[in-house]
């Protein structure tokens, strides 16, 4: 039913995201923060571009995209290609921790709310206290909104584990 304006609202999300990384020089996405490291400024923005114009949420695999990161890739030596993985590995298992903690931390962001409002501090100094604390959540909920709703470097995650596995897969074999 929400299928196709989910779509859309994640690719909304994510361009708003690069959008306020590219300004503020910081990088919040755990997956474009590997891809760029792993490919370069250059390639990975011609990866993000192409994706973003030519495959659909939809579309479960971009073959043009793979076989440019397969012929990238496969220049490499077994060795660097498995440390190319755990890096992958590690980064899935980063973005796994901030979708897992952000619950933890939304249950003590109330906690702190309620007990701020219990304290009856004076009205300058507890709506002080509860703002310090809203803007801390809000970036947390930023970064969880940036790793969740960044489709493009999701796409591109996606089809840099297959190639990875791919190409294990064949160096193994040989």
């Amino acid at each position: 039913m929400f299928g196709k304006d989910k779509s859309r609202l994640h690719i909304l999300l994510s361009d708003i995201v690069t959008k306020k990384e590219s300004e503020s020089g910081e990088t919040m996405n755990i997956f474009r923060k590997l891809l760029r490291s792993e490919f370069g400024e250059k390639r990975y923005n011609g990866f993000a571009n192409f994706v973003y114009h030519n495959c659909g949420p939809e579309d479960r695999e971009c073959k043009e995209l793979f076989d440019e990161m397969y012929e990238y890739c496969s220049r490499f030596d077994s060795e660097r290609i498995f440390s190319m993985h755990v890096r992958l590995n590690e980064a899935l298992h980063n973005a796994f921790r901030v979708g897992k903690t952000y619950s933890l931390v939304f249950i003590i962001y109330l906690v702190a709310w309620f007990f701020l409002m219990s304290l009856n501090l004076q009205t300058v100094v507890l709506l002080s206290a509860i703002g310090a604390v809203t803007v801390c959540f809000a970036l947390k909920t930023f970064q969880f909104l940036a790793s969740r709703c960044a489709y493009v470097d999701a796409k591109i995650i996606e089809t840099y584990r297959v190639v990875l596995e791919q190409l294990i897969i064949m160096r193994t074999r040989e």
